[in-house]
């Protein structure tokens, strides 16, 4: 198997990763045999297959693991024994596009050693070899704090939902999401890119204060005394270069990652802990700020590291560019102060596909990668013209009014809730997989349905980015609130409320009702700015930051039907 041999290092986004959870009739390998099998195919964060089926173990089920599972031996009297399975099982696991495939699980050695002992039975045949992934491990480097580590205890932890325990279909998915939790974790705190340094990581030592890293005691800090707050780390060399700079939810949490698992972190992440001879930072008053105070002090300071050491980007949006004159439709990780439509972010990269086949399919926008283009009767047509799917707005085949009806339809499909919109298209093909008793394939595309109504559900404050918005956000944290006042795309003030502070409370209603009338309810509403580049990147951080927290915070879009005395109580309660 390809997943065995040496080879050059795997980029995480190149990675397969087969999920599995197995139900069986004891704990036994060897004396017990599997009743349920599921499968779940990830490529990253895309579930791109599933498989599953009950088994015949060709054995007694014992009372009490029909009561764990509720799998009868009834249920498995005429089902297929695991022989009759057993190439559609390898087959499954096998993918064309990639020999990186990852077996995983939690507490995968369980699922592992029953799958191959059951292939050994079957005979020589069958070659069951693959390395594995276990969540539950990566549980006890990245959780540290949640006291079990279970399958229900982490998923909770995430707000992953299971309709049944200890069924093999829904454990494999409650464990496929916590992987892909997790690998976002790994890329975003650990600064992981290749699926090499996550199976080290997972057989890493957990740190102990009686151990400390040589990069610790260098730094003469302990972990301790680093605070927990939200903020802004500078690590810097001997003649005081800030060598990288980082922001955190949590300092103390963010800064131990580093120095817990300092023998298996990346290349590149070990060469910046032997540079690093002082470590500084600065607490800011909620996450955002954070990452606004980040954002400046690396195109101020230009940290070597920090371009060194590869981020990966997710969370993808549509984009429609309306401001060009012909627009079309393309899958962006950013949202750009450019005037076009963004529509996301996506959960899934799976959930962008869904949406942009069938735009692909049913409308005739362009699709040549021109970022504009030149109508004239005198280009010749493309390919894409030839086949239906382009209307050839460059050739002047269609007018500029008719091609902007149809990017209108698009408009429509993408964010309406009616049969042909990519809402319906996607509902209506759920249901005819669960008439046709699919279920798995209708969970996949009931997740896909779940992911767009979220996200349209507060479309409209990204629509656009931010440009031309009247904006407030509240972050809290456990003690304090910070207050953000957004005059037409621009972050204009900042204030902070201490929860347990009476007098500072009643201060700041004074000083918020001043902002409040200054900004939205007077000449100034009407104002316009000139965004010097920082401002432009400042906005597209608050842009991302607001998409992808809308669940975990608070934002208020402002419009001409709001009064002064409802902002006011908006940033209060």
């Amino acid at each position: 198997m390809g997943s065995t041999k040496d080879k050059k290092k795997t980029e995480l986004t190149d990675t397969t990763f087969i999920v599995c959870d197995v139900e069986t009739t004891g704990l036994s390998p060897h004396t017990s045999r599997m009743t349920e099998i599921a499968l779940i195919k990830i490529r990253y964060d895309e579930i791109i297959d599933t498989y599953t089926t009950l088994i015949n173990p060709g054995q007694h089920i014992p009372a009490g693991i029909t009561q764990l599972t509720g799998i009868t031996n009834e249920d498995v009297f005429d089902k297929p024994p695991f022989e009759e399975i057993a190439k559609d099982v390898l087959n499954f696991m096998k993918d064309g596009e990639s020999d990186n495939v990852i077996f995983t699980g939690h507490n995968v050695g369980f699922d592992y050693s029953f799958l191959a002992e059951s292939f050994k039975r079957c005979g020589e045949e069958y070659d069951f070899n693959y390395q594995t992934l276990c969540t539950c491990k990566l549980a006890r480097r990245i959780l540290r704090k949640l006291k079990s580590k279970s399958l229900g205890n982490v998923a909770a932890h995430f707000g992953i939902k299971q309709k049944r325990r200890h069924r093999a279909y829904d454990d494999t998915l409650a464990t496929a999401k916590i992987l892909s939790e997790f690998l976002e974790i790994l890329q975003d705190e650990y600064e992981f890119e290749t699926i090499e340094e996550v199976i080290k990581f997972q057989n890493t030592k957990i740190y102990s204060g009686e151990n400390r890293p040589a990069a610790l005691k260098r730094i003469k800090i302990e972990l301790k005394d680093i605070p927990t707050d939200p903020g802004v780390y500078f690590m810097k060399s001997t003649s005081g270069e800030n060598l990288y700079i980082g922001k955190a939810k949590s300092l103390r949490e963010r800064l131990s990652s580093y120095f817990r698992h300092n023998d298996n972190l990346s290349y590149k992440i070990k060469r910046l802990l032997t540079n690093i001879r002082a470590l500084e930072w600065v607490i800011t008053d909620s996450e955002l700020s954070a990452l606004i105070l980040e954002s400046k002090m690396i195109k101020k300071h230009k940290p070597r590291f920090n371009t060194a050491i590869k981020r990966f980007r997710h969370h993808p949006f549509l984009k429609l560019d309306i401001q060009n004159e012909f627009p079309k439709v393309e899958a962006v990780y950013e949202i750009e102060n450019d005037g076009a439509y963004y529509y996301g972010p996506f959960t899934s990269k799976g959930t962008i596909r869904q949406i942009y086949k069938t735009v692909y399919e049913e409308f005739k926008l362009r699709k040549c990668e021109d970022k504009k283009i030149k109508a004239s009767d005198k280009n010749s047509n493309c390919m894409y013209f030839d086949i239906g799917k382009c209307s050839a707005p460059c050739t002047s085949t269609i007018s500029k009014s008719d091609y902007l009806t149809e990017v209108e339809k698009v408009h429509n499909h993408i964010i309406g809730s009616g049969k042909n919109s990519a809402v319906g298209v996607i509902k209506t093909l759920m249901l005819d997989y669960a008439e046709n008793e699919e279920y798995e394939r209708a969970a996949l595309l009931r997740d896909r349905l779940h992911d767009i109504q979220k996200v349209m559900s507060y479309q409209k404050v990204i629509t656009s980015a931010i440009n031309d918005k009247k904006i407030i956000i509240k972050c809290d944290n456990e003690d304090k609130r910070e207050i953000f006042f957004i005059h037409n795309g621009k972050l204009m003030r900042t204030i902070t409320l201490h929860r347990n502070d009476d007098f500072d409370q009643r201060d700041a209603v004074e000083e918020i009702t001043d902002i409040v009338e200054s900004l939205y309810f007077s000449l100034n509403k009407f104002a316009k700015h000139k965004f010097t580049q920082e401002e432009l990147d400042e906005i597209k951080v608050i842009s991302n930051w607001l998409a992808l927290n809308r669940d975990r915070n608070s934002f208020l879009e402002i419009s001409e039907n709001h009064n002064v005395e409802q902002l006011i109580q908006f940033t209060l309660k």
